[in-house]
């Protein structure tokens, strides 16, 4: 109301610090050993296109079970039991890998971190909703920084942790934090204001699944995740190797494109309010095709680590971007439904990214890995260019700019139509 200042229960307050808290732990326990999990599958005597689906076993448990996992949320109308489930698969399949005698199993034990990696689709909407729905986008530019952040600091030190004691060492450190995440989530507060179990129908989760707005962003990021695990999540650390990169700079390698990432995604949303979102997703998806269709070009560990700071500036564009989008215009209940399609359909780029990166790399060699995902970001940031309405982005209360023509309101996704 307004002229009214609303004091939130000192529950929710202090809930959301335990709750990034354990968000960090939680990306920490996923992301210590990425760095190095190719190289160490190599290591092991897997082939490029083994290596591939290791890496991709990762996103087909999401692809599969992101949908199912929003729904049941919905339908439970709670979230924390679906966040603590994937804390501990974090320690499961750290404990996979540390156990693994042979290549063969890393595939099964990355498809264990897959599974806790479902946990995404209820940890960002439990956070969004200690927040109120105005500020949902502001919600998530937080959980993004969080998640960046995790990440930096998962593959610099898993880098460092394999360099000084060992290549297993980033699995015990996933170990610990997992455990230690998982402590911290289960003493928070799960907000329930606007929460209540629904009954599940095909026709709900058909309307909330086939949204134009949901379906068109979750295909843009698709192919952005298909760019992020073929290159960096992927085949980058392969190529660094090939260059004379050590374990520690593999990790340092990966930890310099994720920190343009992480510090561009709380700025995402003021920078789409200024130039609107189809000009964000355009120039992030151009930047990224862009550096990474020149990576064949990097003759050394300097030059590589430079065209991955400037891929990563792109990719910080996007991530927030994208989310906010997805969920946008969907009503509290039905957004745990909404973020299980979104991020299902871009698991698909998890999925086939690495997976198609190692077929092509054996047969064509790592450069048309490179060239090939490169000139996809491209294509993409052209279909992103043509197919949102020029202007789009949230207004200053949080909801989508008006439609400026019949024209545009037709070409546009329904986001440019919709109030958050």
């Amino acid at each position: 109301m307004a002229g009214r200042t609303l004091a939130l229960p000192s529950s929710i307050v202090g809930s959301r610090g335990l709750f990034q808290a354990g968000n960090l732990l939680y990306w920490l326990a996923l992301y210590f050993y990425v760095p190095i999990l190719p190289v160490y599958a190599k290591g092991m005597g897997a082939s490029l296109t083994l290596v591939g689906i290791v890496l991709s076993a990762y996103g087909v448990m999401q692809l599969l079970l992101r949908i199912p996992t929003g729904v049941a949320s919905d339908v439970a109308g709670r979230r924390k039991p679906f966040v603590l489930a994937g804390l501990a698969l974090t320690v499961a399949g750290a404990v996979g890998f540390l156990w693994a005698p042979s290549p063969e199993y890393l595939v099964i034990a990355r498809a264990i971190t897959g599974l806790a990696a479902c946990a995404w689709v209820a940890i960002t909407v439990m956070y969004s909703g200690y927040y109120p729905p105005s500020a949902a986008a502001s919600a998530i530019g937080l959980m993004g920084l969080t998640n960046g952040l995790g990440q930096v600091m998962a593959t610099w030190t898993g880098g460092l942790a394999a360099d000084a004691y060992g290549w297993q060492a980033p699995f015990v450190l996933s170990t610990v934090a997992g455990t230690a995440g998982l402590a911290l989530m289960a003493l928070c507060h799960e907000p329930r204001s606007e929460m209540r179990a629904t009954p599940v129908t095909w026709r709900r989760i058909w309307s909330v699944g086939t949204s134009r707005t949901l379906l068109f962003v979750s295909i843009l990021s698709a192919i952005n995740t298909y760019a992020t695990f073929t290159t960096v999540f992927g085949f980058v650390p392969v190529y660094a190797k090939e260059l004379g990169a050590s374990a520690a700079q593999l990790g340092l390698l990966t930890a310099m494109s994720v920190v343009p990432s992480t510090l561009a995604q709380p700025l995402t949303a003021r920078l789409a309010r200024w130039i609107g979102f189809r000009a964000t997703i355009f120039g992030g998806l151009a930047l990224t095709g862009a550096m990474t269709a020149i990576i064949p070009l990097t003759q050394s560990i300097p030059a590589l680590a430079a065209s991955q700071i400037a891929g990563g500036a792109g990719r910080g564009l996007l991530g927030a971007s994208f989310m906010s989008l997805a969920i946008l215009g969907v009503a509290q209940r039905e957004r745990a439904t909404a973020m299980g399609v979104y991020q299902a359909v871009y698991a698909i780029g998890m999925f086939l990214g690495p997976l198609v990166g190692g077929v092509v790399g054996e047969r064509f060699g790592l450069g048309a890995v490179f060239v090939s995902t490169g000139l996809l970001s491209l294509g993409a940031g052209i279909a992103a260019w043509w197919g949102l309405r020029a202007g789009a982005g949230p207004t200053e209360s949080g909801g989508a700019a008006a439609p400026t023509s019949g024209r545009a309101s037709r070409a546009a996704p329904s986001f440019a139509r919709r109030p958050a």
